[in-house]
């Protein structure tokens, strides 16, 4: 409700053209009355002619109510879809980091494109029905028993034993589909466990035996079927039977009744269309929730994700541009909370399920100048794990991280990460214009010639100057694609616009075009110079020029030094760097067609 009571106006309206739409039913079928026992039996035909218009008037009606009932009440549901897809995509947004770790969730997705629609769908369906057949059961029923009430009764019973027939006989399918369900998944399971391990099977020579397991699991699917198609075709004649009963009776009723003068034939009639118009909105009413089961499921997902805990921020401090001094501390960090006593993540309940994939960090102690380029060395992931803690990502289980002598937890999110840019060349391209993908989280601030000078300073013009519409260009899905030398210079280009004093770098990316490595290298230097930078995954003319470099193994720093420095004294270093040294991808140019001697080549 508290999605629709911001369209009230729209759902009052959708209401009552249901209701209009509705009432015109038992006035359809009130008609039935005068037409036989004045129209036919006394010949009244100026009476047949009002009638006539009246019906073509109910119909015009019922054709203009229906056509304002279904937009009003499609266009609720469609601005509900939106703001539910809205709302879970904010929330997905402010969820705590360890969140995102790992493979993303297609469940999620799905849930935000899909799952928002069919909860909109379900609210559509089950207000139409409610209010259309209710209204239209009880207009039927009010004019049943002005007719004659013993004969509404008797109506309202077989629309009674008609539900419930179709109550039990539902429940029943519903069961016996589960079972349908149970039992194919069971099957599907021998046929994964039987391809899977094909091996074992063959030399155990246990073909036979995989055969008849996969048999009475079909054997199961076919008996469960056999008795949804008998239970299926044996609630239409059990439905049929009782109207034939309830009819024959009121029939007989309603003949008696004839003959005291307690009603007329005419009367008659119209009772019996009413008691037909009714079996149809009871039937839909009946089945609906079968349907509405799937939809609750639907909407437990939705709102479990927006009942999701958000990512805290417990700082009370905001600074404002800083100086780029950071210290670790004696940091730790346990990515199990069974392995720690004070392992509670600040992004509380619910943080938990994606940091199995952070690696661990043991007494981390660590200072880095204004200006610093550091370079981290680790062949696990424990160099990642201490960079998200800057941002904080994650926070540590032990220690401090100070930030011109702050304690990251004492700043606000807002200002510590107004503080840190990130470069990578892995997740950099949004589907949007080249303009919109540098200014990115600063559209509204930044101006043409902010983001000229930016991608200038990353020596990205070079190749937005040929994109069709230079800077406008859209790129990702449905636009230009950037090979990866030219999104890392987007990338860097991004955090030179938004200029901060600390700088999170990632050079795993792939090997550079030798044409435009040199842009590249170029690139990296500007935006590195004067920030304090951490560099992941070092290439090693970085390692080269950094000011101090970091050997990580199993989650702690084994030494510390330039590069020459641990070239001599560190044997694990030196082979680390004898890896780098690797001969840069070449480009295969392609000739084809374009020479017979490049045909014959």
């Amino acid at each position: 409700m508290r999605y629709v009571a911001p369209h009230w106006e729209v759902l009052m309206l959708a209401l009552g053209s249901l209701v209009v739409m509705s009432a015109t039913v038992p006035m359809l079928v009130a008609l039935i009355q005068p037409m036989l026992d004045s129209v036919i039996a006394e010949k009244n035909l100026e009476l047949m002619q009002m009638i006539l218009l009246a019906i073509v008037g109910l119909f015009a009606v019922r054709g203009v109510a229906g056509h304002i009932s279904t937009y009003a009440i499609n266009w609720i549901g469609s601005r509900m879809a939106m703001d539910l897809r809205v709302e879970m995509f904010d929330k997905l947004l402010m969820l705590p980091a360890c969140c995102y770790a790992g493979r993303p969730n297609a469940a999620v997705f799905s849930l935000i494109t899909s799952g928002a629609t069919r909860f909109a769908e379900a609210f559509t369906a089950v207000v139409t029905l409610l209010a259309r057949d209710t209204f239209t059961i009880v207009g039927l029923l009010g004019w049943m028993f002005y007719l004659d009430w013993t004969l509404a009764l008797v109506a309202l019973s077989m629309a009674s034993a008609i539900w419930l027939i179709m109550r039990l006989a539902g429940k029943r399918m519903q069961g016996i589909a589960r079972e349908v369900g149970h039992t194919t998944d069971s099957l599907s399971n021998v046929l994964e466990k039987s391809i899977e391990n094909y091996q074992v099977v063959k030399l155990y020579g246990a073909e036979g035996y995989e055969i008849e397991r996969m048999r009475k699991q079909a054997e199961r699917i076919h008996h469960a079927a056999t008795r949804r198609t008998a239970m299926a075709s044996l609630g239409v004649p059990l439905v049929q039977i009782s109207i034939a009963v309830v009819m024959g009776f009121i029939v007989y009723v309603a003949a008696q009744h004839a003959f005291a003068d307690k009603i007329t034939v005419g009367g008659v009639a119209s009772l019996a269309a009413g008691m037909v118009m009714l079996l149809e909105p009871v039937r839909r009413i009946a089945g609906m929730n079968e349907s509405l089961q799937h939809s609750l499921s639907t909407a437990d997902s939705v709102f479990s994700l927006l009942d999701h805990d958000i990512e805290s921020d417990k700082g009370t401090i905001a600074i404002e541009r800083a100086r780029g001094e950071l210290k670790f501390v004696h940091v730790s960090f346990c990515p199990d909370p069974q392995n720690g006593p004070d392992t509670t993540s600040e992004a509380g309940a619910g943080s938990r399920p994606g940091m199995g994939t952070y690696a661990p960090l043991r007494d981390i102690t660590l200072t880095l100048q204004p200006g610093e380029l550091v370079a981290l060395v680790d062949s696990s992931s424990a160099k990642s794990t201490l960079t998200n803690l800057v941002p904080r990502f994650l926070n540590p289980t032990r220690g401090q991280i100070l930030l011109d002598g702050h304690d990251l937890s004492s700043l606000t999110l807002g200002s510590l990460r107004a503080n840190i840019a990130l470069v990578s060349a892995g997740a950099t391209e949004f589907t949007d214009t080249i303009a919109a993908n540098i200014a990115f989280g600063a559209m509204s601030r930044a101006t043409e010639g902010n983001i000229t000078a930016a991608a200038q300073a990353a020596h990205a013009s070079e190749f937005i100057r040929r994109m069709p519409h230079g800077l406008q260009t859209m790129i990702g899905e449905q636009g230009q694609k950037l090979s990866g030398d030219q999104r890392l210079r987007i990338a860097i280009a991004r955090a030179l616009l938004k200029d901060p004093p600390i700088l999170l770098l990632d050079e795993k990316f792939d090997a550079v075009d030798p044409e435009s490595a040199h842009y590249v290298d170029a690139a990296l230097e500007a935006v590195t110079r004067g920030r304090t930078t951490l560099v992941i995954d070092p290439r090693l003319s970085t390692l080269r020029r950094a000011d101090s470099v970091v050997l990580l193994e199993e989650g702690h720093i084994v030494d510390t030094g330039r590069h020459a420095e641990l070239l001599v004294r560190n044997r694990t270093y030196a082979k680390f760097s004898q890896t780098l040294l690797k001969p840069e991808k070449v480009v295969a140019l392609d000739y084809r067609r374009t020479s017979p001697e490049a045909d014959q080549c």
